[in-house]
């Protein structure tokens, strides 16, 4: 990754802090340099200036909000597996560390909660090649330690399985984030898909409060 360090302050924390709202908003693919500079009355070539390319600013950004996050849910997931004292973390436990570690990330960015899930979901809707590698990789790792707590909670399902009704529930979530408007409260949502993994992860059926025509992203069964 070109850029490592998020600047505190100045014309490039601008321009950083411009990027985010503007992908907020309206994803990356539709962010331009010229989107970026003109929001802070910067010049176009301000971008390569601090930031080496585009490319440069987009992988500051998400690296300021992906790698917290990660951090957040490992060390939600490292407290669920304490708080049992030896025994398998409950299921419930295990998807509650995952949901709640955004807005846990939010305050610890110092960040609105709404504002900062939407820009997360805009970044996890993400494949890993547009991913700086060691962020894809961290994600990855993340995947990988919740999978393995989730089968240890779950012994008669299939890994296999648990993998790909994990990464449909991972994609639906990061789906219904994006949808979340600027004054909306977060917590129903975060409750909501809570439920929902759960429900679906142990084979169960969706909560009653979910529709399929929801417009938060409850897209399929499992």
């Amino acid at each position: 990754m070109r850029v490592l360090k998020v600047p505190e302050d100045g014309p490039k924390r601008k321009l950083l802090d411009a990027a985010e709202l503007l992908v907020s908003e309206k994803g990356f693919d539709l962010v331009s340099v010229r989107d970026v500079t003109g929001a802070v009355k910067a010049n176009v070539a301000a971008v390569n200036y601090h930031f080496g390319s585009r490319e440069g600013l987009m992988d500051l950004l998400i690296m300021r909000l992906l790698g917290p996050l990660c951090e957040e849910r490992l060390k939600a997931l490292e407290h669920a597996e304490r708080q049992r004292a030896g025994k398998m973390a409950a299921l419930e436990e295990i998807v509650k560390a995952y949901t709640k570690a955004l807005p846990a990330t939010a305050s610890r960015l110092g960040m609105g909660e709404a504002y900062f899930m939407k820009l997360a979901g805009r970044i996890l809707v993400l494949g890993d090649e547009a991913l700086a590698p060691p962020l894809a990789v961290l994600r990855e790792n993340v995947l990988e330690r919740f999978l393995a707590a989730i089968s240890r909670s779950l012994q008669e399902t299939p890994a296999s399985e648990l993998a790909a009704s994990w990464r449909i529930f991972d994609s639906g979530l990061s789906q219904a984030l994006v949808t979340l408007k600027p004054a909306e409260e977060p917590a129903p949502l975060i409750s909501q898909w809570t439920a929902f993994g759960t429900r679906g992860l142990g084979g169960g059926k969706l909560p009653k409060e979910a529709k399929k025509d929801d417009s938060q992203g409850l897209l399929f069964d499992f």
